[in-house]
C-alpha cells in the first residue's frame, strides 16, 4: 500500500475525482495546504506543511487545476525537502484526459478475441484504416494509435501466453502488420507527446513502459496510470471501435508537410527495433502465422518537395532494413500500398491517414491481394 498526502483542501471537484478514481493500492493518509490550518471540506486528517517532513509518504498529490498554482505548490514542496519524484499532479483527472477515451486493449482482448480469429497489428493506420469486419476471414484488430514495434510484440507475447476466455492463441493463419516507412525510427516510450496524448495507456495493464525513465516528465504520466488506471477504465469502459473519419484532406496540393517522424533519424532506436522485429516475427510464427508487412497509402500529390524527399529516403531505408532482417526471419512478405491512392484526395483525412472512403477500398485491396491468395 502506497501512502499519499493530498496538497490542497479547497478544490472540491478535484478532491472528489481523487476520492473516486484512486486505486485501492494507494491510501490517502492526510491533507495539507499552504493557506489553511485544517481540512475545511471533510474534516480529514490535516498535516501542517511545516510538519510534513515528519510523516512517511510515497507521493504528494497536487490538488490544483491551474498550471501556475501547480508550479507554486511544487516550489513550496521542494523548499520543504520533498523530492520532485514524489510530487505528482493528477494529470488523468485534469484537462483533456485523453486516457478516458481509450479502449483498455488487454481487457478487450481477454473479452473479445475468439480462437480462430486472425490478427492485425500496427498503429493508427490499421486501427482506423483497416475494417476487420469487411475482411474475408475472421480477424481481431490489436492495433492502437501510436503503438510501436515493442508494444505490438508485447501484445503478441501476452496473447500467446494468456489469450482470451478461450485460452492462448495458437494455429492462426494470417497476421497483418500495417506499418509506415518511418517505423524503425519510432519508439513510443521515448516520446513525451505519446504520454501527453495518453497513447501508452491502452496497454496499462501490462505495466511495461519500456524506456519511459529516459524521457523527462514521462514518469508522472505512468504514475497516473498506476494511480487512476483501474477505476478510470471501469468507469468509462470505452468499447473498441474503429474511428469513422469522413472528412477530406483540404490543403492545396504540393504544400503538405509530413509529421516530424518522417524527418527523424534515431539510429539507436533503429538497431533496437531490428531486434524487436525479429522477436516479433518469431513469436508470430510460434503461433502459426508469418507476418505480412503492409505499407499504408499516403496522399503523395499533397506533399511539398521536402516531404516527398523525406518519403523517398524513408522508403529506401525501410526496404534496406527489412532486406537485412530476412537472414534471421526468412522471407518477409511486403505489400506496399504507399502510392496506391497517391492522387486520390477524396480518400484521405490527412496526408497519411485514410478516411472511411479510403479505408473501405484499402480493406478490399487486402482481401484481393493477400487473403484471397492464401
Amino acid at each position: 500500500m502506497k501512502k499519499v498526502v493530498v496538497y490542497g483542501v479547497r478544490k472540491l471537484e478535484i478532491r472528489r475525482y481523487i476520492d473516486h478514481f484512486l486505486d485501492e493500492s494507494y491510501e490517502i493518509i492526510g491533507y495539507t495546504d499552504g493557506h489553511y490550518t485544517r481540512d475545511i471540506l471533510d474534516g480529514k486528517t490535516f498535516i501542517p506543511l511545516e510538519e510534513l517532513s515528519k510523516w512517511s509518504f510515497d507521493f504528494v498529490l497536487v490538488c490544483a487545476s491551474s498550471s501556475s498554482a501547480q508550479a507554486e505548490i511544487k516550489r513550496s514542496l521542494k523548499v520543504l525537502g520533498v523530492p520532485p519524484e514524489k510530487i505528482v499532479r493528477p494529470l488523468m483527472l485534469l484537462g483533456k484526459g485523453y486516457e478516458k477515451e481509450l479502449t483498455d486493449l488487454i481487457a478487450d482482448i481477454e473479452k473479445n478475441y475468439h480462437p480462430g480469429q486472425n490478427l492485425i497489428f500496427g498503429l493508427s493506420y490499421s486501427a482506423e484504416g483497416v475494417i476487420e469486419k469487411k475482411l474475408n476471414r475472421p480477424f481481431y484488430n490489436c492495433s492502437s494509435s501510436g503503438m510501436d514495434i515493442y508494444g505490438n510484440l508485447r501484445i503478441c507475447e501476452y496473447m500467446a501466453k494468456n489469450g482470451s476466455g478461450g485460452g492462448p492463441i495458437s494455429a492462426i493463419e494470417t497476421a497483418l502488420f500495417v506499418i509506415p516507412y518511418y517505423y524503425f525510427d519510432y519508439d513510443m516510450s521515448r516520446s513525451l507527446d505519446a504520454y501527453v496524448y495518453g497513447r501508452p495507456f491502452a496497454m496499462w495493464r501490462l505495466d511495461d513502459w519500456h524506456h519511459y525513465l529516459d524521457v523527462p516528465g514521462a514518469w508522472e504520466y505512468v504514475e497516473n496510470y498506476r494511480m487512476f488506471g483501474e477505476k478510470t477504465v471501469q468507469y468509462y469502459h470505452v468499447p473498441k471501435r474503429s474511428q469513422e473519419f469522413w472528412n477530406v484532406y483540404g490543403a492545396p496540393d504540393g504544400t503538405g508537410i509530413l509529421g516530424p517522424l518522417w524527418f527523424a533519424e534515431h539510429e539507436s532506436t533503429v538497431e533496437e527495433n531490428k531486434e524487436l522485429f525479429v522477436r516479433f516475427s518469431q513469436r508470430a510464427k510460434s503461433v502459426g502465422a508469418a507476418l505480412n508487412v503492409i505499407v499504408p497509402p499516403l496522399y503523395l500529390r499533397g506533399l511539398n518537395s521536402l516531404s516527398r524527399d523525406a518519403f523517398l529516403r524513408k522508403k529506401a531505408k525501410f526496404y534496406d532494413i527489412l532486406k537485412t532482417l530476412e537472414a534471421e526471419t526468412g522471407a518477409i512478405p511486403i505489400y506496399d500500398y504507399s502510392d496506391r491512392f497517391g492522387n486520390c484526395r477524396e480518400r484521405f483525412y490527412n496526408l497519411d491517414h485514410l478516411n472511411m472512403t479510403g479505408a473501405k477500398l484499402f480493406t478490399e485491396f487486402i482481401n484481393q491481394d493477400i487473403l484471397d491468395h492464401k
